[in-house]
């Protein structure tokens, strides 16, 4: 009892401290804007600083702990055998940090399943609404002349404050989906009323993977179960009905205010310029096709194996990513790195669908599963999902959301 109640402070610490990393990434955001560097910057440090307590935290969770730093010491290989290749081992530190992005919805995952073990999610709850807010926020801030462009040329889009403007996308779907799914079986007419506004964020984005995602996943939410057997019948009716009737005005007043901004001159100009393939991947077929032709040419028999870590990847390639972000895993840590993200997706699913059996007890479950099915969509035609410094910790409190139990499940039994 004593162990349990000691516990407690830490992991509400850590979940307070969460509070803070989108503020401090605005901070992070004006700084870097306006060329003040850092030796390391004030977002990292306090993710380091969060991630080093949940490290802290899970010394009572020793294979948890054991299989974090395998992770690391696994993805670090072929940064090891650069350094053994090239005597050179300035890059190692960066390589850590690059490494630190795809692990950390791993720290994110482990922490929040075993706080859901051992706590009610109320103060996650919180913080998650606070994040959003935040999130919302600083987007909307275009609209009153504040915030910076996402993208520069023809002040197209917003990103608020926040520096990396490609990782809001996946962080406004985690976070909205999360509120509009508990919104729905509270206030359905409120829940279209949401579902609305955040079209109209995304839309402010101006981003195709925000747009569509963000009005997918509202779709989907009423639906409930992914898979065909499973459909709820009579929330599907429900929702092509109201899909009908709302998709047209959508549609209308979507493209009214993509015309009004300077957005669909960007439209207009990279559809003309290029095929339909690569206008809808921006580009990242072309991508692609240049990063498999140095990896053809410019890996050789072991680093085609092992990979050769994310700094000698981007020097290969004029520090240019491909941003689909299972082939960048591919480029970088090869099939080591490719194994271990399909391990961990097909894990993430594979319990997901075991506690979906029980949906009365794990009522996240299904969401979870449709979540999921959602992120590697989006990872696939537009990256920094998996690798975002961002969305990492969310990615991983979304995943572990299936760990949560119905409070009312034992009434029940």
């Amino acid at each position: 009892m004593k162990n349990s109640i000691l516990k407690l402070p830490l992991d509400k610490l850590i979940i307070c401290m969460m509070f803070l990393l989108l503020p401090v990434d605005m901070v992070n955001g004006v700084f870097l804007t306006n060329g003040i560097i850092l030796p390391i910057s004030v977002s990292q440090a306090l993710k380091l600083v969060i991630v080093l307590l949940i490290f802290f935290s899970l010394i009572r969770y020793p294979k948890q702990l054991f299989l974090l730093f395998f992770l690391i010491i696994v993805l670090l290989i072929p940064s090891f055998f650069q350094i053994l290749k090239s005597f050179n081992v300035v890059f190692l530190v960066d390589d850590l940090i690059k490494i630190n992005r795809y692990i950390i919805p791993f720290y994110g995952f482990f922490f929040f399943q075993n706080y859901f073990k051992n706590n009610s999610g109320s103060l996650v709850f919180k913080m998650i609404h606070f994040s959003y807010f935040v999130l919302v926020v600083n987007i909307l801030l275009k609209h009153v002349g504040l915030g910076y462009p996402m993208y520069e040329f023809g002040d197209i889009g917003s990103k608020g404050f926040f520096y990396a403007g490609n990782e809001i996308s996946a962080l406004l779907l985690i976070l909205s989906s999360i509120i509009s799914f508990n919104l729905w079986s509270r206030n359905r007419i409120f829940y279209v009323v949401i579902a609305l506004f955040n079209i109209f964020v995304a839309l402010s984005i101006a981003s195709k993977t925000s747009v569509f995602g963000i009005l997918l996943i509202h779709i989907l939410i009423p639906i409930k179960r992914p898979t065909v057997k499973k459909i709820n019948l009579k929330a599907l009716s429900n929702v092509s009905i109201i899909s009908m009737l709302s998709l047209p005005a959508i549609i209308y007043f979507g493209w009214a205010f993509v015309k009004r901004s300077n957005l669909y001159n960007r439209i207009s100009y990279f559809y003309d310029k290029f095929d339909f393939l690569t206008f809808i991947l921006s580009n990242r077929n072309v991508f692609l096709k240049d990063s498999f032709k140095v990896y053809t040419q410019d890996y050789n028999f072991l680093e085609k194996i092992i990979g050769v870590g994310q700094t000698t990847y981007e020097q290969l390639n004029d520090d240019r990513l491909v941003e689909i972000d299972i082939v960048d895993i591919f480029f970088t840590y090869s099939f080591i790195g490719l194994s271990i993200f399909i391990m961990a997706l097909l894990f993430i699913w594979l319990q997901a669908i075991m506690f979906s059996k029980n949906i009365n007890k794990y009522p996240y479950a299904n969401f979870v599963l449709m979540m999921l099915i959602m992120l590697i969509a989006i990872s696939s035609t537009a990256g920094h999902v998996f690798s975002s410094g961002m969305a990492g910790i969310y990615i991983g409190l979304l995943f572990s959301l299936f760990y949560i139990i119905n409070p009312n499940y034992k009434n029940e039994a």
